[in-house]
């Protein structure tokens, strides 16, 4: 039985005959909400020549809900339905970790808008200087900076999962705007785009060669293709910080491999797991150290939750790391930061 639903699952993933470019409404059916979203984090304590203090903290965080169409072709289209939280970028200012930057941005633009973005501020601000003691004991003075968020033609935001687990068509007009616009904060804050291009990650496949082909199932352990995160890591800094992107450039010493398994969920369906711990050399010590990739299937195929989580750290434990998720949503569920 457990066999019969394998083979299901991967005849799903491996695509249907083409069918034409033209799909009529009516083959279209109402999917299942999702959730997008992307947390970057990373910290550095050191002294520059031996005598100058460096300091620095980073993160940047956004998510969307999404709505979904499940098409005859076996894709989901996936447009933009709103924002379940602030999206924010917090950082220290300069070398010496001084001074704390907020800037955020919610749904509206309202009173109200303005008072949940405060509400929020204050609460994201008390929780970090309780994770982070070693970066907010040196702060003395915090900024923030509201913004709006403005949105382009009616759909926004939207890209497509094939058949084949591939994003394709990712289209992204969210436009975060400072709320005493045209005055300009000098920092960059590319949370959407970031979000939008983060997305080119999950294109790995997860799958063995010739899994779903009708002739070979999921073994119990495989290793993935190999794996060059050049581009995608310049790609990443080039939104992050503006000083990054005119100063630094990532070459990965080598490339690597995911080594997955796959593991039956109770009720029917598969969880699908890679990890790797490559400790390739990237930049100035710093080292990929960990990648972890998660993909979730229902009995018949549907996605259930797409993720991957990076690592990069130096010899002494500082660095960062990202996570990426698309997952269903729950109607309920309460969002808490990570």
């Amino acid at each position: 039985m457990k066999r019969s639903v394998l083979i299901l699952v991967l005849g799903r993933l491996a695509g249907a005959p083409a069918l034409p470019a033209a799909v009529p409404a009516a083959s279209q059916l109402p999917g299942p909400g999702y959730r997008l979203e992307f947390t970057i984090r990373g910290g550095a304590i050191s002294r520059v020549l031996f005598l100058f203090p460096l300091r620095i903290y980073y993160e940047a965080s956004a998510a969307l809900d999404l709505e979904t169409v499940r098409r005859q072709d076996g894709s989901l289209q996936f447009t933009f339905a709103g924002l379940p939280r602030p999206a924010y970028v917090l950082r220290t200012l300069g070398f010496g970790g001084k001074t704390l930057a907020l800037l955020a941005v919610g749904a509206g633009d309202d009173a109200d808008g303005m008072a949940a973005d405060g509400r929020f501020a204050a609460a994201l601000l008390g929780q970090w200087r309780r994770q982070f003691p070693e970066f907010a004991s040196r702060v003395g003075t915090v900024k923030t900076f509201p913004h709006f968020l403005r949105q382009a033609g009616a759909q926004p935001f939207s890209f497509r999962r094939d058949a084949a687990g591939a994003y394709r068509d990712i289209d992204c007009r969210l436009e975060p705007v400072y709320r005493h616009a045209p005055a300009r904060t000098g920092l960059y804050f590319h949370v959407f785009p970031l979000l939008a291009d983060l997305l080119a990650l999950l294109n790995q496949r997860a799958l063995p060669p010739g899994a779903g082909d009708g002739q070979a199932g999921l073994a119990d352990a495989w290793s993935g293709g190999e794996i060059d995160l050049s581009a995608d890591l310049n790609r990443i800094a080039g939104l992050l910080e503006k000083v990054v992107q005119s100063m630094v450039t990532v070459r990965p010493k080598g490339r690597f491999r995911l080594q997955y398994r796959a593991l039956a969920v109770p009720g029917g369906g598969w969880e699908i797991c890679g990890e790797a711990f490559p400790d390739i050399p990237v930049w100035k010590g710093f080292m990929i150290r960990e990648m972890q990739r998660r993909l979730r299937l229902d009995a018949e195929g549907l996605l259930l939750a797409d993720e991957i989580w990076l690592g990069l750290r130096g010899r002494n434990g500082q660095g960062g790391w990202g996570r990426l998720r698309l997952r269903q949503r729950d109607e309920n569920e309460e969002v808490e930061r990570e």
